[in-house]
């Protein structure tokens, strides 16, 4: 009886004494992070024989745990998208670094060309704020490249993080998988390893596989991260083609991935769907503007006249100027082919999209097209010879002699190398990316503003009907103005005469020699006693004239270079309709860039609402975490004065053996 007793009172001084060391281990790592509550387990030993600790386990939840992993990914991806977005909707619609300001400001000064086309101070205003403007384009698109850089700078700092933290998971695996073969406490290690994947999850978004006593972790589309005591390494890399756009890889036994688009969660997720979602269509929103706004303005300028009586010239530059058509372009570095010329020329501005494209060589001949970020395939078909210019959304490809020639949403794409294409090259296609970058104002002479229309037109005082003229310029570099820098005047002067009442009819005369009047022909038709109706257009090469209204037999109306004609404006009129004009898809160019603006702002908002959501989503589950392994000190307290008791009971219970065992030797 006695030893049986004292073999009862030992087993439950150590189990209780282990029970107090578990206790003490939680009320020291009350506050510590990632800690998780621990249990000792008694277990009765059969036939009275007392107790022991079977084992040592930690509080732990496995759902709630992956559950924890996917909202940490979650709310930090949002909270970074959050942060570059709303800074980007403060650029956008500040007043300070809005194009929407600075467009209004550029046509208030046109308009005041418009009421007084011979004052040079107007035409001074006009050229500074044409520069303005495109300095103003120029700015908002470096801030945004600022913000692509912060954004690599993330994504640089994240991967060197998750890195070494994968480094120090399959560094624990190894440590556990050891310690567990020794029959020794891991918990604390358990724990440790938990807190690692929590900030592997502020990175990226991560599977979390048990296999024993290891965890493998999967990134991206399943790409093992950590493989027991296995790491493969995450590298941030300089972009292909596009060095500015940081991609991320990951090296897996001698062989390597790029990841970049298949990563989700934390903060490299975040900044993948910032750039994809709010920085990139930003930027070709703007390069697309700017490009519409040159194009535009340059065409209807050229069709005016200076205060030199020359054809205007360029206020912008030319959106085909050869370093703007190559910086539309790039070649993927991997390419087996070295180019000789890449270009994309833009050959309607109203056609073009938001979107990039990738080329990429095929079998046969076969090119096949893909619009970015969203990966699908355009559907284009393949021409049988090569022409200049291509049909609408057809291509061409000879990859025996390097050619690509490429026709599609208001561009031509041309490709060509040294030597033959290999099946794989591939070629990456910015058409707007890079224009509010690239934009600038050329004109610098007052007297070079083109605001008159070259063509004037003379109604004869002693017309009698109601006939109106108009002139619209239609080619400037066509054969019409050829002289009007030498001889000073149309090639050849138009006049329009009309002969009878009912029916109406005209003639159109060539008056290079004013005493002998000859017909013109337009479109192998002699413009002679021909039926006229009101609306008429006549296309006069380089020109067109329209006559509205009722002429009477007898009126007549002429057409001559409108030299020094310094107080036309009616160039400048066209000039300032551009503000209004629907030049892009969908609306002029305020409305498209209040529509990114208003873009932006609907989904910065909706990013706030979502991280709002995201963050209240992770205190629920922390606050979950924490009521299943957190560490209650009253708790640990109450069970500190009961083991405290039991153990002083266990060793009471010693001591009694021990006073039976020698009342026992005493009676012998």
């Amino acid at each position: 009886m006695g030893f049986n007793l004292l073999n009862i009172g030992s087993q439950a001084l150590m189990a209780n004494r282990t029970a107090l060391s578990v206790v003490s281990q939680n009320i020291a790592n009350a506050s510590t992070e990632g800690y998780s509550r621990q249990n000792a387990n008694f277990v009765s030993i059969v036939d009275r024989q007392g107790s022991f600790i079977q084992d040592i386990d930690r509080a732990t939840d496995k759902f709630l745990t992956q559950q924890l992993w996917s909202d940490i990914s979650s709310f930090n991806s949002l909270n970074l998208k959050d942060t570059l977005t709303s800074q980007t909707d403060n650029l956008l619609a500040s007043s300070s670094t809005s194009i929407s300001a600075a467009l209004d400001t550029y046509f208030t000064a046109m308009q005041n060309a418009v009421d007084d086309p011979t004052s040079l101070a107007n035409r001074e205003l006009y050229i500074e704020e044409s520069t303005a403007l495109a300095r103003r384009f120029n700015n908002l698109s470096a801030q945004l490249i600022v913000q692509n850089d912060a954004a690599n700078a993330a994504m640089d700092a994240s991967a060197d993080n998750l890195t070494q933290y994968s480094k120090s998971v399959a560094a624990l695996n190894d440590q556990i998988t050891y310690l567990i073969g020794r029959d020794e406490s891991v918990n604390e290690l358990r724990d440790q390893r938990d807190v690692l994947v929590n900030k592997i999850a502020e990175i990226v978004d991560v599977k979390v596989v048990e296999e024993g006593d290891n965890y493998t972790l999967l990134i991206g589309n399943g790409q093992p991260l950590v493989v027991g005591q296995t790491v493969n390494t995450v590298e941030l890399r300089q972009g292909n083609p596009d060095n500015t756009q940081s991609q991320i890889f990951i090296k897996m036994s001698g062989s390597e991935a790029n990841i970049t688009q298949q990563v989700t969660g934390g903060v490299l997720g975040g900044v993948k769907s910032f750039r994809n979602d709010i920085l990139n269509p930003s930027l070709n929103e703007l390069g697309r503007i700017a490009m519409a706004l040159a194009e535009e303005t340059n065409t209807q300028h050229r069709k005016g006249m200076d205060l030199n009586n020359d054809l205007g010239g360029d206020v912008f530059l030319d959106i085909n100027a050869e370093q703007s058509m190559r910086s539309r372009i790039k070649a993927n570095n991997n390419n087996l082919s070295t180019v000789n010329v890449a270009r994309v020329q833009i050959t309607d501005t109203s056609k073009l999209t938001l979107d990039d494209y990738q080329l990429i060589v095929q079998d046969n001949n076969e090119l096949l097209v893909k619009r970015q970020p969203s990966g699908s395939v355009v559907s284009l078909t393949k021409a049988v010879a090569d022409a200049t210019p291509l049909p609408d959304n057809t291509y061409f490809l000879d990859s025996a002699s390097g050619v690509i020639h490429v026709q599609m949403d208001g561009m031509s794409t041309t490709v060509d190398t040294v030597g033959f294409m290999s099946v794989g090259d591939n070629y990456t296609v910015q058409p707007t990316r890079d224009a509010s970058a690239l934009i600038s104002s050329v004109i610098t002479d007052p007297k070079a503003v083109a605001l008159a229309n070259p063509v004037r037109i003379t109604t004869n005082p002693n017309n009698t009907g109601s006939a109106i003229a108009s002139v619209q310029v239609t080619d400037p570099m066509d054969g019409a103005f050829a002289n009007i820098g030498t001889a000073g005047t149309l090639t050849p002067p138009i006049q329009i005469v009309f002969n009878n009442d009912a029916p109406i009819e005209y003639s159109v005369f060539d008056v290079s020699n004013p005493l002998d009047p000859q017909p013109v022909t337009i479109n192998a038709v002699v413009q002679s006693n021909l039926p006229f109706t009101p609306g008429q257009t006549f296309d006069l090469g380089g020109y067109e004239i329209t006559i509205d209204q009722v002429p009477k037999a007898g009126d007549r109306f002429d057409f001559d270079f409108n030299k020094d004609g310094v107080s036309d404006n009616r160039n400048a009129l066209a000039l300032s309709a551009i503000q209004s004009k629907a030049l892009l898809v969908n609306g002029s160019l305020q409305d498209h860039y209040s529509s990114i603006v208003e873009q932006v702002g609907a989904k910065a908002a909706t990013g706030k609402i979502n991280l709002t959501a995201s963050e209240s989503v992770l205190t629920s589950t922390k606050a979950s975490m924490a009521s299943i392994i957190g560490v209650n000190l009253d708790e640990e307290a109450a069970r500190l004065v009961q083991y405290q008791q039991a153990y002083q009971a266990s060793a009471r219970l010693i001591s009694t053996s021990q006073t039976l065992f020698n009342t026992l030797l005493e009676s012998f």
